[in-house]
């Protein structure tokens, strides 16, 4: 497995784990919802858009203030610890370095093999 070295890195793994994971497309294939990251110490933002079984499209520097689901990070390192398994999900939220602003449980457990 590659280390990832940049929240770019990142970004691109979360695109190939949907178009190369049929179990992950088979997951989201219902789901649409815009899911915004925001990153704390950059104040970058980046906008995840699935459209169901049909596609992914990641816009970098971009936010949307009515995305149903938003989780901020406290820095883009907290995204590379998790990707580089250096950093577990449940710990990152329980040390409140991952923060739910908005979104259900049943959309966060969809996403949990996409973007964790």
């Amino acid at each position: 497995m590659s280390q990832f070295e940049i929240i770019n890195n990142c970004l691109e793994e979360i695109k190939n784990r949907y178009n190369n994971n049929e179990k992950i497309r088979k997951k989201l294939a219902k789901y649409e919802e815009p899911i915004q990251l925001t990153f704390l110490d950059t104040n970058r933002k980046v906008l995840i858009l699935i459209n169901k079984d049909q596609g992914i499209e990641i816009k970098d520097n971009t936010g949307d203030d009515t995305a149903n689901v938003k989780i901020e990070f406290a820095g883009e390192r907290v995204m590379i610890n998790l990707f580089n398994k250096e950093l577990g999900a449940v710990k990152a939220y329980s040390d409140g370095k991952i923060k739910v602003i908005e979104g259900n449980i049943r959309s966060l457990i969809k996403l949990r093999s996409l973007i964790f």
